[in-house]
């Protein structure tokens, strides 16, 4: 079914405010509760019935000791998440052991994001000053969530501001880059809300394309306008919350051209432009039913416009692209203690997933410009705690309109606390993805022929926490994919999206962090991924085989913070026949705090300290140093 644009944006307001409103007007008289934020971490005092895996997370205060403007600095270095980008203001590729994805690679609340192409997402349309949680989950085996990548999701959570807590943020520096950000939080009879919103500028960007086919410094330009509203409200048993997220941006771009070899590349470009604005909204409710009953109902929605033009050849390249998601995801958990000591329980965990995607592109060279393909996915879970042991078994079935029709999938997690201090697990599962709209219709990379991929594989992962201030890590993985999805560089130049057959992918990773003092902590992460087509006997394109991050925070003095990481990845193939290949690279960035008042902290940040030029994808540039100063006012 199509969707009129003009229909979607009466049902995106009804899924904003039904949900809040019915609930306001049944609930009006009853008692209000305040209830804590709940942040899950890795500690050895989490409960055994948290389910283990192999992920990352960062709290409000984590986002704010990395001091980056956006995710980008968050994500590079970590443990098999391969982050590639041509400048600061360009989308990002990001590869999750070894896949990709076009919708659910990142998740809002809660609400899959469509990417602009395969595996590649605008991580800088998400400032870290207006989320309160990022996590990066790593395997296939989140089913409970609304995303179907296989290697993994990034989730974000929008922020909760306090009552009569306000924030700015402004900062400025290399490449006539501004950046500001506000923040607010109140409070009245209605509920919990919180503003937040920013403007970024960035006068004389670096070109994406490299400086051998024409690019050069100070080119581009890019404007970027996000907004957030958020709302919250809790009853006796009943709590309900809704968000809004927008983003507006404008960024100049180069295209495809004829390079000095006579193939075709990516070129200078003076007049390419690419203008995009998204839409996130959701709300959802949790309610209580009784001792033995939770149930919780989320409906939301995401749409994602692009328009423009880019490339230096005839009658090319179009840019225009709009997609949209709606969703309903309605979850249900009953727990039942199995002895009187509650070690021993069980936990049935039942619900649907119904999701609609639709894509239009009026410029799509296969004649295909409007597509559309529904979901219906039931899906049930037991856990079973006993004692130190926790077992759990998922099954769901997808059952889609198009592309892929009916698909059973599993999982199964066997997770053991041998030690206090100490957690192992087994998983094991498959996965069974659909191509995205993004990726069938994207005028200049998408490919109407893609197929869906599906894996099979496992995990062994092994945790240590000997007390609250050390935590060591590591896992690996085996995961077999068929039809994987990628993004390739092809014999004539061009970048297409394509199926690969078959693709083994066997990874090792490692997370440590320590905290050596009260005025000292460090950490590390390292990957070890062979990603190979056996097939061919080749390397998948894509896929560093090393890669890794170390870190080091250093308060110098009471109020002065010092912190320095350096991250590297090995170079790797871009083409199926590995004979295009792109340069390892290291990096060194380091970022000073200065905390004047415990309201005013300043800033300055260096990136890419070591001016290293070596390029993150093939034909295309990346930035040398910078360096940004800035400014939080908090109240």
């Amino acid at each position: 079914m199509k969707i009129k644009l003009n229909q979607f944006y009466i049902k995106c307001l009804l899924i904003f405010c039904s949900v809040s409103v019915l609930t306001a007007a049944q609930a009006s008289d009853a008692e209000v509760v305040a209830l804590p934020d709940i942040i899950v971490s890795n500690d050895a005092n989490d409960n055994i019935t948290n389910s283990s895996h192999s992920s990352t997370e960062f709290n409000r205060a984590s986002l704010d000791a990395v001091n980056r403007a956006d995710l980008n600095g968050v994500l590079r270095g970590l443990p098999s998440t391969g982050i590639s980008q041509s400048n600061g203001n360009s989308a990002s590729n990001i590869i999750l052991r070894g896949a990709g994805g076009g919708l659910g690679l990142v998740n809002l609340d809660g609400i899959p994001l469509f990417g602009n192409f395969t595996a590649f997402f605008p991580l800088s349309h998400y400032p870290l000053d207006l989320l309160n949680r990022v996590s990066v989950v790593r395997g296939h085996d989140v089913a409970q969530s609304s995303s179907r990548t296989l290697g993994g999701a990034i989730n974000l959570s929008s922020r909760k501001l306090n009552d009569g807590q306000a924030f700015l943020h402004t900062e400025g520096g290399s490449f006539g880059t501004v950046r500001n950000n506000v923040g607010l939080g109140t409070q009245n009879k209605l509920g919990n809300w919180s503003f937040a919103g920013g403007q970024s500028y960035i006068f004389e960007a670096v070109s994406q394309a490299s400086p051998t086919n024409g690019g050069n410094n100070e080119t581009k330009n890019s404007q970027l306008s996000t907004g957030l509203l958020r709302w919250d409200k809790h009853f006796k048993a009943l709590s309900v919350e809704s968000s809004l997220y927008y983003v507006n941006s404008r960024d100049g771009y180069d295209g495809p051209g004829l390079i000095s070899n006579g193939k075709r590349g990516w070129k200078a470009d003076p007049n390419g432009l690419v203008k995009q604005q998204t839409w996130v909204a959701q709300s959802q409710a949790f309610y209580h039913l009784s001792k033995h009953w939770d149930s919780a109902l989320q409906i939301g929605f995401t749409q994602d416009q692009q328009d423009g033009r880019i490339g230096t050849l005839k009658n090319c390249c179009s840019m225009n692209l709009t997609t949209q998601l709606l969703l309903a995801h309605w979850r249900n958990t009953h727990k039942m203690a199995i002895n009187s000591q509650q070690d021993q329980s069980l936990s049935l965990i039942w619900g649907i997933d119904a999701q609609q995607q639709h894509g239009e592109n009026l410029n799509n060279l296969s004649k295909v410009n409007s597509l559309t393909n529904s979901l219906l996915s039931p899906m049930v879970r037991a856990e079973i705690a006993w004692g130190n042991w926790l077992t759990t078994t998922e099954t769901r079935l997808d059952h889609y309109d198009q592309f892929g029709g009916d698909h059973v999938l599993f999982n199964v997690n066997n997770s053991w606390r041998f030690m206090p201090t100490m957690l192992a697990w087994a998983k094991t599962g498959t996965g069974y993805r659909t191509p995205a709209m993004n990726e069938l219709l994207q005028p200049l990379f998408g490919n109407s022929k893609l197929a869906p991929e599906s894996n099979f594989g496992g995990e062994l992962g092994w945790r240590w926490n000997p007390n609250r201030f050390y935590e060591i890590s590591a896992s690996s993985y085996l995961q077999h994919y068929q039809n994987l999805i990628v993004l390739q560089q092809t014999a004539a130049g061009s970048i297409a999206s394509a199926n690969i057959n078959e693709a083994h992918v066997f990874g090792v990773e490692t997370q440590n962090n320590f905290q050596w003092n009260s005025d000292w902590n460090s950490g590390f992460s390292y990957t070890y991924m062979l990603a190979n087509n056996p097939q061919t006997g080749l390397k998948v394109p894509g896929r560093p085989q090393h890669q890794g991050q170390v870190w080091t925070d250093w308060k110098v003095r009471p109020l002065v913070t010092l912190r320095v990481d350096l991250s590297y990845r090995q170079g790797y193939w871009t083409d199926p026949d590995n004979t295009i290949q792109v340069q390892a690279a290291p990096r060194v960035n380091a970022s000073i705090n200065y905390q004047v008042t415990p309201k005013i902290k300043l800033t300055v940040r260096g990136e890419n300290m070591s001016n290293q030029r070596t390029p993150d994808l093939y034909g295309f540039n990346y930035p040398g140093a910078a360096i940004y100063g800035g400014a939080y006012f908090d109240w």
